[in-house]
């Protein structure tokens, strides 16, 4: 794009907050960088429970070996997450039997290696476009993948033992399921609690940046936290009539969106001062909803809210939190929702020639084959970890984030390595091996969090103490001579695939994304001008909110990949900004705009060349934006948006 051309000249109201710089890729120096995020105790001993408890249940009953099949069930704890327990029950149970599937498939073929090499890429690639389509939070295809390596060197003789080995670990997922759940019966509501008062502190967050240049990025973060809140309580399957704690959280979860809203139309008339005051009383509502209980009053800040110097309509929205806190009756208002569709319309939205997440699947269930492939023609003893480590490494988000894991996961197995030979070097039997499990299992998540090396580090030993305890008299000699070799192909398969299939594949998208969005955009305004069907203006507004939150997750991706053409579209970035600061204007706008034909028309003209110019990057062919008099502020998001696509690339 050129830079030479002209801006139109136009009459609106300033936008006051910069663009922040572009956010940078991590170096390799990050793969061993420790974050600083909180350990999570109690899903580390509920993990290390769900492994553990499976084989000293075994071990009770005189049958270890029955109990290290069932720990692996165990795996499917690991796919518990934060969302509200109706969901949970579900997800997990579907998780459960996706394991015990995946176990069944690995014993029936563990003697036929073409079969076992293609199920190793259908079992990956299902995996990732499902959790890649629906958006789910995890391990994706990790332990699916593991569940059938490790059933293929497990001893099934008949058919009878096959579904007896299925049936333990069915058995073992089903007391991780109830490890799960167990919360449950402690704090019913408190995944769509927390859910909610997390939407708050970044909306707290979202009100101090205004202003200031980190104002765009923590609107997008507000955006995703919005939506996780709305879709924890879809996903609760709340009755709002049956319960009062309920209608609360529904009432303070639809102020949030109404805050967001607000705070979104009038942006540019808040002052520093107020916005600190603003977010600090946001801020208090944060902390006190994280400890919401059924019957329990919120510390009233009704006289904070009252001295501040804010807008009057500001002003009643706090108040109405802190009513609803107080468990005051408040009439309920309509404001936008931001929902994410139906499982099957998600699934069936990914599934087309230009998705990204059909093309992740796909790239990830062939590299997956080669890797199975070069495994089973090689005579390394239980060469199945090959692929196994191939499917950790290509998890990464990004090529950046695979080629770290590649590093991390061979740094941290390789000395994982030394720890599980030292624990076999023991010869543990009975309850000593089910406490080791425990130990390490617990371990994993606990420090995983901090770094996936350090995480990495107690993985080996333990699923592989899982693995080859049943075999006392070869395990050491199999751990030591094989794991390396292992370790060191299956990351390389996993770095190389990633890189030569998949080097440029966001940057690809980029630009065709960026012009869909600002096509939608423009749509989006015409139709709040003329539609008045409200079911359908929400419809569009979910889709066209779901495609913002997309178009700043793919930018993310391409800064993560070593190219020369993610390098050069990194100068994209003014315009990514601008688009979501307009998409999210037109979101707040609940109201429907009176626009005369005329000006629908320019309208039109004006969005297709925009889009016209991210696509083929270059500079609009525009001689002006059209004047829109009664709608300022729009007018002066759709010119940043032009002024941003003038730059060279």
């Amino acid at each position: 794009m050129s830079d030479d051309k002209k801006s139109p000249t136009y009459n609106h109201t300033e936008i006051h907050h910069k663009i922040e710089a572009s956010p940078k890729a991590p170096g390799i120096k990050a793969a061993f960088r420790f974050n600083h995020a909180s350990s999570p105790w109690v899903r580390g001993i509920s993990s290390g429970l769900s492994s553990s408890l499976p084989i000293l249940i075994g071990i009770l009953f005189d049958h270890l070996q029955y109990g290290l099949i069932a720990s692996i069930g165990g795996f499917t704890y690991l796919y518990t997450k934060d969302e509200p327990y109706a969901q949970r029950a579900v997800k997990l149970f579907l998780a459960l039997l996706g394991v015990t599937l995946c176990f069944t498939l690995g014993s029936l073929f563990a003697d036929v290696a073409w079969m076992k090499t293609i199920l190793f890429g259908v079992i990956g690639a299902v995996s990732v476009y499902i959790f890649g389509a629906l958006k789910i939070p995890g391990p994706s295809a990790m332990f699916f993948v593991l569940s059938f390596a490790v059933s293929t060197s497990i001893p099934a003789p008949n058919l009878q033992s096959v579904f007896l080995h299925a049936g333990l670990v069915f058995l073992g997922g089903a007391l991780s399921w109830c490890i799960s759940m167990s919360g449950w019966f402690i704090n019913p509501r408190g995944p769509e609690t927390a859910a909610v008062a997390k939407a708050y502190r970044q909306l707290a967050s979202f009100v101090g940046s205004l202003g200031t240049e980190s104002f765009h990025a923590e609107q997008h973060k507000t955006v995703v936290e919005l939506r996780a809140a709305e879709t924890a309580m879809k996903q609760a399957k709340i009755n709002r009539k049956k319960s009062s704690f309920a209608h609360r959280l529904f009432l303070l979860n639809q102020k949030a969106e109404g805050l967001f809203i607000f705070v979104m139309a009038a942006a540019n008339d808040f002052n520093p001062a107020v916005s600190k005051k603003a977010q600090a009383v946001i801020e208090t509502f944060a902390s006190e909803m994280a400890t919401l209980k059924k019957h329990k009053k919120i510390r009233d800040v009704r006289e904070e809210i009252e001295e501040l110097s804010i807008k009057e309509e500001l002003r009643t929205l706090l108040l109405d939190v802190n009513d609803v806190l107080q468990m005051k009756e408040l009439k309920e208002t309509e404001y936008i929702q931001f929902s994410q569709g139906s499982v099957k319309a998600r699934l069936k939205a990914a599934f087309h020639k230009r998705s990204y997440v059909l093309k992740n699947a796909l790239r990830y269930g062939i590299i997956m084959i080669v890797a199975a492939a070069v495994a089973y023609t090689t005579n390394i003893p239980r060469s199945y970890w090959i692929p196994l480590t191939c499917a950790g490494v290509m998890l990464g988000a990004t090529v950046r984030a695979t080629v770290q894991r590649g590093i991390q996961r061979s740094v941290g197995t390789i000395l994982g390595i030394l720890i599980g030979t030292g624990i076999l070097m023991l010869e543990p039997t009975g309850i000593v091996i089910a406490l080791i499990v425990f130990v390490l299992q617990s371990t994993i998540e606990i420090v995983i969090v901090k770094n996936y090396a350090l995480g990495t580090l107690f993985i080996t030993p333990n699923a592989l103490l899982i693995a080859e305890s049943g075999h006392p008299d070869k395990a050491i000699s199999y751990f030591t001579s094989a794991r390396v070799i292992d370790i060191v192909i299956g990351s390389i398969i996993g770095v190389v695939g990633t890189v030569l299939v998949f080097k440029r594949a966001s940057s690809l998208r980029l630009p065709y994304l960026l012009g869909d969005v600002i096509r939608k955009e423009g749509q989006f305004l015409e139709m709040l001008s003329t539609e008045q069907d409200e079911e359908k203006i929400k419809r569009e507004r979910n889709k066209l909110q779901g495609e913002l939150v997309n178009l700043r997750a793919l930018y993310d991706n391409v800064i993560g990949e070593y190219s020369k053409t993610a390098v050069k579209l990194e100068g994209l970035w003014p315009a990514v900004v601008a688009t979501q600061q307009l998409g999210y204007m037109l979101l707040a706008s609940y109201e429907g705009y009176e626009l005369s034909e005329t000006e629908k028309r320019e309208l039109k003209e004006t969005f297709a060349q925009l889009a016209a110019a991210a696509e083929q990057k270059r500079a609009p062919k525009l001689s002006s934006v059209p004047t829109l008099k009664h709608y300022p502020i729009i007018q002066g998001e759709i010119v940043a948006l032009y002024e941003s696509l003038q730059v060279e690339i």
